[in-house]
């Protein structure tokens, strides 16, 4: 798969696993876009964060008074950007992920948290590329299409790394 050189920056308010990097987020982007069709080149801001900081943006953005495990800001509004200057020539989009609620999901999901937090840009990159889940159809494909591109991307990124780990 071709690489569109997009751009990532990765800004972690609370520690996250090891293997979550701007070089893997940036692999990560370029494969789901690929798999999505995406040709033009993306810019996509990663935010790692607390509970407590996604329920401030979650009340300020959406009126609601509770944490969320992902928020999603598309650039091109300036006012929807969560931490970034965007001058609306940009694609992409700013995605902030609360690593205390990836740690707790992961464990209901049976996996790592660095898996779940892959899940969560994957969702993330979704909704920038115009997937909605309002509705309860549209939510299960999403979730089936975020399921099938992480095991895609676990088996490629575990091959390029050179590791025996599971892809499974």
């Amino acid at each position: 798969m071709a690489d569109a050189g997009h751009h990532v920056n990765l800004q972690a308010h609370t520690p996250v696993p090891d293997g979550l990097t701007e070089e893997s987020l940036r692999r990560l982007v370029s494969h789901v876009l690929g798999q999505e069709g995406v040709n033009e080149q993306w810019t996509i801001g990663f935010r790692f964060t607390t509970d407590r900081d996604i329920q401030h943006l979650h009340h300020e953005f959406m009126d609601l008074d509770s944490p969320t495990d992902i928020m999603t800001f598309p650039y091109g509004h300036t006012e929807d950007a969560a931490f970034a200057a965007i001058d609306g020539s940009i694609v992409g989009g700013d995605i902030v992920i609360s690593a205390d609620r990836a740690s707790a999901q992961a464990v209901d999901a049976g996996w790592t948290t660095l898996d779940e937090l892959w899940f969560l840009a994957i969702h993330g990159m979704l909704h920038l590329a115009g997937w909605e889940d309002h509705e309860d159809e549209a939510r299960d494909a999403m979730l089936e299409r975020q399921s099938e591109l992480l095991q895609e991307w676990k088996a490629i990124h575990y091959r390029e790394m050179g590791t025996g780990i599971s892809t499974g």
